[in-house]
């Protein structure tokens, strides 16, 4: 009889848990915007913030799984400050990702808003570039020369939080969800150095950046870091609430 490798009778899905995690170079900004733009972005349940901050990043992933195999990935993320229940976090609008076998998984079983996307992320002696384009448009760029080393800051918490749904099938709202997922983190830098440069925001109707204009930027580093990772699901939120802020997940335009 000829192998049947459609079905697996001993399927179980991986820990989504992790801790520690490989060491990862990341290039990040962190702008104020205006607090108006960022409000308007914010799906219920969650609320606006004390301080308008954007965070956008991009990371180089490479690491070791069992049997040999050698995972590499880059991944972006823009995300705005965001609350709930008296809990700050972080609200991602999107995470784009140059790896395709990621995408489902990432957004069926999390919610993680996930686009595939071409990064990259480059470091040559000090001066240092990461792009994030979608269909022909470089709508993140940042770019820079590292200008000091900081302190190293104590391993800290980071919350995420993402929205997990189907889409109906007629149409109509959703046939499961929406559910909110609460993302528990420790963040671990091992290095951390101030970069001199200009954060570039570009208009594409797919991932809207440029609608959450810089008013001021923050900060721009350049790091190296370990994060553990802790998903969970809070429970259903408020669909028809929810339903406008759908949209953003998929290429309506």
């Amino acid at each position: 009889m000829g192998q049947n490798r459609w079905v697996r009778p001993d399927m179980a899905w991986r820990d989504a848990s992790r801790g520690g995690g490989p060491l990862l170079p990341s290039l990040e900004a962190v702008y104020l915007t205006e607090p108006e733009a960022l409000a308007a972005v914010l799906p219920p349940p969650l609320e606006a913030p004390a301080e308008p901050r954007v965070h956008v990043r991009v990371t180089d992933i490479e690491l070791d799984l069992p049997g040999g195999h050698r995972h590499k990935e880059m991944v972006g993320y823009v995300a705005v400050d965001a609350v709930h229940k008296g809990t700050s976090g972080e609200y991602p609008l999107v995470i784009p990702i140059d790896l395709e076998s990621a995408l489902a998984i990432s957004r069926e079983r999390f919610g993680e808003p996930k686009k595939l996307a071409e990064l990259t992320l480059e470091r040559q002696g000090d001066h240092v570039e990461g792009t994030i384009t979608r269909h022909g448009v470089t709508f993140v760029e940042m770019v820079g020369e590292v200008v000091e080393r900081l302190p190293v800051p104590e391993p800290y918490p980071a919350v995420q939080f993402w929205f997990k749904f189907l889409p109906a099938v007629d149409g109509n709202g959703f046939d499961a969800g929406p559910f909110l997922v609460q993302v528990d983190q420790v963040r671990s830098p091992e290095t951390l150095e101030r970069v001199e440069g200009k954060l570039v925001l570009r208009d594409t109707p797919t991932a809207p950046v440029a609608d959450l204009p810089v008013v001021r930027v923050v900060s721009l580093v350049y790091t190296t870091r370990r994060s553990s990772i802790a998903p969970r699901l809070v429970g259903p939120v408020d669909a028809d609430a929810f339903l406008p802020f759908a949209a953003a997940r998929y290429d309506h335009v």
